[in-house]
């Protein structure tokens, strides 16, 4: 890896050997060098942990601390840049200090002392290395051309969207989950994405059948998918115009998006004497070759393995700092280290995806493999048991289930063989009387698996007032890594998640304002006048009087109840299920409104006597409230009063119970029509 770093001074800054720096303050200094997420949370639990050290964050960029794990979402203009921001504390904290834009260049260990780039020192008594890691660029021929950019800091994203705005095309380079999130995000109805997938997408973790789904779903945004392919070369004049592949192929594209991968970065542990391989080597304590050092995150390596995903480097900085803070024989008796599960989980628009716990075990002979699809749906989904209990499952598409699924695998649970039938042929693993809402979870069932925060904990803090996603992200950081656990907080908070929007919501909503305008209209205006004159025209005569034209619209009614009564047994039958259900309620509501125009076209705006007055209102009263329905559906994800959404449900029942009646006022009109 190219060390970037200046070399230092040492005329201009010598350093004396003697008694540590350190030694000589009256207090303990625990500093963190590193301000990504796995460095805030270092120094939030070391503050924690202790009573009287000082904290010190040091972080390279110029910006405060910010969530990069949710770049992705503020490139895709989901999030605000405010919502990015991880500071230590909300409030100033007597014993933390922060230093950011501030380059560390190296460590005297022997005076515990850290030295940036303009000279300053800073003493330590432990020092925590979350450097991170750095993007790797591939060397090839025009790399360095305007518009071939990297994606991996706030910088990065700012640019990317700025460039959104003129490019015509973007070309991805890389299909990890940055890759795949990246390209997602940065897709618009005015652009072409393509995205190169090398090795296939998700670095090859996924099976040929779950990696079809998954690129049938990029295609699903309009995200071109080339796989099998790399770049081997850019070219251009000034900014790059052309990209240059594999199969010998050419590609015109505006801007490059390199997503290939990362590197620990290991240069000032390197050139301060610390042992590295691939990364920094560290003890099921975090402990570095120097004991008084610790690394935590995707700079560190355990057991011949690195991790480039949050949750482990959560875990590492609870260990490392429940190690630093705690005495001799507590820190003996602390839990130590053990590895974590590289899960993927990440959501590309409205399509999540997950790899979680053990999917490519060493020895499939002892490894079941389930699987369950569903082409119309664009479902897929694999579970991976070993003697009867879980250990992985790969996810592609929607699963009501998925939250259940991250627990049992945790757990390490049991699943019979009845339940495993019952996943390949419905794709549930859990019947679904069985199945539980967060509200009926024990206390200890984790919510939030990137922070370990369970529902207990959550619930605690609602009790004590916190009403808000914020103010339980403030108090607890649930959802404050990548956010995919903020649904079930939504759901114990009793608001609707607002990610979860219904296909076709502008639609249903146009549509069932447009019918309860029409409705309005049948009842309060009058009625034209019944006349024999030139006043009527010749084909509203027709219509409204002979008698023939009066069986067209009115079997033309009759065939548009019919199919509308057909379409809502797609969600009440489990064995219908081609296409989603929200084509079809859209469906729905387009043949209900076309049946309210027949209605008003075969009755003439009148409301009738006796049994036609009864049946137009029947008809009219199902129609309004099936247009509230509609209403309520389509803007459902924008209110979060509980009440508006108890009327839905009562109005839904109110629907139901006037489309009954129908079908027997029908056949007494159309019996009293011919028989009278």
């Amino acid at each position: 890896m190219t060390n970037n770093l200046p070399e230092l001074d040492h005329e201009q800054h010598p350093l004396e050997v003697g008694k540590p720096f350190s030694e000589t303050q009256g207090y303990q200094t625990f500093v963190v060098v590193g301000a990504g997420p796995v460095g805030v949370r270092c120094a939030q639990r070391l503050l924690e942990y202790s009573s009287d050290a000082q904290v010190v964050l040091i972080g390279g960029e110029d910006t405060q601390p910010y969530n990069r794990v949710r770049l992705s979402q503020y490139l895709a203009d989901n999030l605000e840049s405010s919502e990015l921001d991880n500071p230590v504390s909300r409030e100033p904290h007597p014993r933390l200090a922060e230093f950011y834009g501030r380059n560390i260049v190296e460590i005297d260990r022997t005076r515990k002392l850290l030295i940036d780039r303009d000279g300053q020192h800073q003493p330590y008594s432990k020092l925590i290395l979350a450097t991170g890691s750095t993007p790797i660029l591939p060397e090839l021929p025009g790399i360095g051309l305007k518009n071939v950019v990297g994606f991996r800091n706030l910088q990065d994203a700012r640019d990317l969207i700025k460039l959104r705005e003129t490019v015509q095309t973007f070309v991805v380079v890389g299909a990890g989950a940055l890759g795949l999130e990246a390209a997602a995000a940065l897709k618009t109805s005015n652009n072409r994405v393509v995205l190169l997938a090398r090795r296939g997408l998700l670095g090859n973790r996924l099976s040929s059948t779950a990696n079809s789904y998954l690129s049938a779903a990029l295609c699903a945004l309009q995200v071109e998918v080339i796989e099998g392919v790399g770049l081997v070369g850019c070219s251009g004049s000034h900014a790059v115009e052309q990209i240059n592949l594999s199969d010998g192929s050419s590609l015109s594209t505006d801007c490059v998006v390199l997503c290939t991968g990362i590197n620990p970065e290991t240069t000032l542990a390197t050139r301060s004497g610390l042992d590295t391989k691939r990364g920094i080597l560290v003890s099921p304590y975090m402990q570095t070759s120097d004991p008084d050092i610790y690394a935590v995150g995707e700079c560190a390596e355990y057991d011949e393995q690195l991790y480039q995903l949050v949750r482990p480097g959560f875990e590492q900085a609870e260990i490392c700092s429940r190690h630093i803070c705690a005495t001799t024989e507590q820190a003996r008796n602390a839990p130590s280290y053990r590895g974590s599960r590289n899960d993927i989980q990440l959501k590309i628009s409205h399509i999540p995806c997950l790899v979680i716990g053990e999917t490519e075990p060493d020895n499939l002979q002892e490894v079941q493999v389930d699987t369950f699809e569903n082409r119309f749906k664009g479902h897929y989904r694999e579970l991976y048991v070993r003697n009867g209990r879980l250990i992985g499952a790969v996810m592609v598409g929607s699963w009501d289930e998925s939250h259940l699924l991250k627990q049992a695998i945790e757990d390490g649970a049991s699943v019979s063989e009845r339940q495993l039938a019952n996943f390949r042929e419905h794709g549930n693993l859990w019947q679904k009387a069985a199945v539980q809402t967060i509200k009926q979870q024990p206390d200890n069932y984790l919510v939030c698996q990137c922070n370990g925060v369970s529902k207990g904990e959550l619930c605690g803090v609602i009790a004590r007032g916190k009403r808000t996603l914020q103010d339980l992200e403030l108090e607890t950081n649930a959802g404050s890594a990548c956010g995919s656990c903020r649904p079930l907080m939504a759901e114990l908070l009793d608001i609707p998640a607002p990610n979860l929007v219904m296909r076709h919501a502008r639609g249903i909503l146009i549509i069932s304002i447009l019918s309860l305008i029409l409705i309005a209209i049948a009842v309060i205006a009058p009625p034209p006048p019944i006349s024999d004159s030139v006043q009527v025209s010749w084909y509203l005569k027709k219509i409204w009087y002979d008698s023939f034209w009066k069986q067209v619209s009115g079997y033309t009614l009759l065939t548009l109840c019919l199919l509308t009564a057909s379409l809502s047994m797609r969600k009440r039958l489990q064995s219908i299920n081609l296409g989603h259900l929200d084509h079809w309620r859209y469906l729905h509501s387009v043949i209900g409104f076309a049946a309210l125009l027949v209605l008003l076209v075969h009755t003439g705006f009148r409301l009738g006597e006796n049994l036609n007055l009864v049946l137009m209102l029947v008809f009219l009263a199902a129609t309004c409230t099936g247009s509230l329905v509609g209403v309520f559906m389509a803007r459902n994800h924008h209110w979060t009063d509980l009440k508006l959404r108890e009327h839905r449900k009562w109005w839904s029942r109110v629907h139901y119970a006037l489309l009954w009646t129908l079908p027997v006022l029908l056949f007494y009109h159309i019996f009293a029509v011919y028989y009278f």
